[in-house]
């Protein structure tokens, strides 16, 4: 029933995302220069460092460790994200939180693609030992500036999980994603990324919340908020993880 209702949810954005795209267009395009530019430039992302406060399941602090890297060419787009998040007290382990995940993009036109993506995550704390899935679909570019850029996908896949008492399940999800990027500078930004995955046993919703303010050069400082919530999380678990971090991060 949740993964029914997130598919017909997402096929009712569809037409107001086709619908705008004129009004879109005019307001946010590229120019032919700009976009061989970016395709030229080869890989790009950023490596963040830094010291995290968490909350749920785990209370305590320590370090944490992002990576973006992207690649934007003629008629593919990849992206690649990586974080990990290990938090000790005493000596004692109290939080490990490990995230990879890859998306490929292949663009209809300018701003239609159809996209498969690739997620891992190990968790210690959260009931799940792993959750790990697949999924494919289409997207659509809402913004594209030097300034904005707004991306929002619907797709659906398939989602393994595997319990901390050694049990697996795989099941069946549809998926809605958003990501938000609003440029102050080359180096200066604000980010909004949501991740929904929904399937019969367990919703999944990831969410990032970050800003970022150039130092010098190639560094800058970030504050983030990420989120993760399970609707239906093992045993006696909480429902949301959350972590607040501050770090050091290069762009290149």
């Amino acid at each position: 029933m949740k993964q029914g209702t997130l598919l017909f949810a997402g096929l009712l954005l569809l037409p107001a995302m086709v619908a705008a795209k004129d009004e879109v267009k005019q307001r946010y395009t590229r120019s032919d220069d700009a976009m061989a530019v970016a395709e030229s430039k080869g890989w790009s992302g950023s490596v963040g460092l830094g010291a995290v406060v968490t909350a749920g399941n785990a209370d305590t602090s320590n370090f944490s460790l992002d990576t973006t890297a992207r690649l934007e060419q003629e008629k593919w787009r990849h992206r690649f994200d990586a974080s990990a998040t290990v938090a000790e007290n005493d000596g004692t382990k109290t939080a490990e939180r490990y995230l990879a995940g890859y998306k490929l993009d292949y663009k209809l036109d300018h701003r239609s693609y159809l996209f498969t993506a690739l997620r891992a995550e190990f968790n210690k704390f959260s009931g799940f030992d792993q959750q790990l899935s697949g999924t494919v679909g289409y997207g659509y570019r809402m913004l594209d500036s030097a300034v904005d850029t707004l991306d929002l996908e619907v797709g659906a896949g398939l989602r393994k999980n595997k319990y901390d008492n050694g049990n697996t399940e795989s099941e069946n999800v549809g998926r809605l994603a958003l990501d938000y990027i609003h440029r102050f500078s080359e180096q200066s930004q604000f980010r909004q990324g949501l991740l929904v995955l929904g399937g019969a046993d367990n919703t999944s919703v990831n969410s990032i919340t970050a800003i970022r303010a150039n130092l010098i050069s190639s560094v800058a400082m970030e504050a983030a908020l990420k989120i993760k919530y399970n609707s239906e999380p093992p045993g006696d678990k909480e429902n949301t993880d959350t972590i607040t971090s501050l770090s050091l991060v290069y762009g290149f």
